[in-house]
């Protein structure tokens, strides 16, 4: 799994990285918004984690810029806990919303369901007439009567 997160307490990176590692997730650490945004525009990512205060640019800008785009898992973490900014933060594009301060381990286990739930969506591929394809399977109408 490959990680972005655009985090300006580095602190914070360096004790969420031990987590990560044992996670085995490939995960870039960026400290400023701006270079955070040019730096997911340069790579494919599996989910993207964002505070909200940084310097360069904010996150919910970082949010509603990459959901232009793509539909990548992200999920905010940031001090700021008020309902208003959780509720602008879902509705801006982020599949969830971490307050700090934070457990490391249920981080993991947001972060494990968002990417969950996006790998169980199941995507019909175009076929021809005589075959159903999707991301998990294939049937064609000459075995079907094979299928388990």
């Amino acid at each position: 799994m490959k990680l972005l997160m655009i985090e300006d307490n580095v602190s914070v990176c360096t004790m969420i990285e031990m987590f990560f590692m044992k996670e085995k997730i490939d995960a870039t650490f960026v400290h400023d918004g701006l270079e955070g945004f040019e730096t997911f525009g340069k790579e494919d990512w599996d989910i993207v984690i964002i505070d909200l205060m940084l310097p360069g640019m904010d996150g919910m800008t970082i949010c509603h810029k990459i959901r232009e785009t793509s539909d990548v898992p992200i999920i905010i973490l940031t001090a700021k806990e008020s309902e208003s900014d959780q509720v602008l933060g879902l509705e801006i594009g982020a599949d969830d919303y971490v307050t700090k301060p934070f457990s490391p381990l249920t981080l993991m286990a947001r972060i494990k369901a968002v990417t969950r739930r996006k790998g169980q969506a199941v995507e019909v591929k175009p076929a021809d007439d005589d075959i159903l394809e999707t991301t998990y399977f294939k049937i064609s109408k000459k075995n079907a009567g094979n299928v388990f």
